[in-house]
């Protein structure tokens, strides 16, 4: 089989990566002019933290942050002026020194509020950490979106066979009809999603999740592709659906 050599190779060519998914896609469920042979798809535990990591010091530079500056540093008696403002001498007048009762009222509400607001930062930034921890595990997340990862479009073949074996499923389905070809080759491309996982795990020490990927039809795709093991371990939102079923 040319996916599973494919995937040996990558996984056996890097040792110390950690494989978590393998997945084929690019192929669509909607009718159009020709049907194309699936892209392979891999990805590591290490690769995932590595791109993550890239992306949001990409993110960092757009906004104008700099990603090598502490985030205290401008609060630092070390850090560099911009030396465009000369030192101000300032002239206090006696009278301007004498604080009222009501000033220090007012003084210690706006620090009552100060730190209301600090709280509320907190449990903000708090929830949100939560919220982001659980979209980067969803499905719908890079972790799971084959398009994203390091290694996202293994070619299985290459051409002159790939065009002649789009060609001979084009015609196909211009025989038979776009809609019973198309199941029948989705009906394959899990059977073959199943063979990965099955022969791979045999040859690995991870429990790698094989599916195949489509957006229209992706959570009946998983439950079709993972084990009930898999779909609760790593999706249990699914898991559920599929045993109230």
């Amino acid at each position: 089989m040319t996916a599973l050599r494919h995937a040996a190779e990558v996984i056996a060519g890097h040792p110390d990566q950690d494989f978590y998914a393998i997945a084929l896609h690019g192929v669509s469920t909607e009718e159009s002019e020709t049907i194309a042979m699936p892209l392979l798809a891999l990805n590591s535990v290490q690769a995932l933290e590595r791109d993550r990591l890239t992306e949001s010091r990409e993110q960092l530079v757009e906004r104008g942050e700099d990603t090598d500056e502490p985030a205290d540093y401008e609060d630092r008696p070390d850090a560099e002026g911009d030396g465009s403002l000369e030192p101000e001498t300032v002239t206090l007048e006696e009278d301007s020194l004498l604080i009222s009762d009501s000033e220090d009222e007012d003084d210690e509400l706006e620090d009552d509020e100060d730190s209301d607001g600090e709280d509320l930062d907190d449990v903000l930034a708090s929830l949100e950490a939560d919220l982001e921890e659980d979209d980067a595990e969803s499905f719908y997340s890079d972790k799971w979106e084959p398009s994203d990862w390091h290694w996202s479009s293994i070619d299985l073949c290459e051409d002159p066979a790939a065009t002649l074996w789009s060609d001979a499923m084009t015609g196909l389905a211009a025989r038979e009809g776009w809609e019973p070809t198309i199941k029948r080759y989705y009906h394959t491309l899990v059977a073959v999603a199943r063979s990965l996982r099955e022969e791979l795990n045999e040859r690995t020490k991870a429990d790698l999740v094989a599916y195949v990927a489509d957006e229209e039809h992706a959570e009946k795709l998983l439950q079709l592709c993972l084990t009930d093991k898999q779909l609760s371990t790593y999706f249990p939102q699914l898991s559920a659906l599929s045993e109230g079923a």
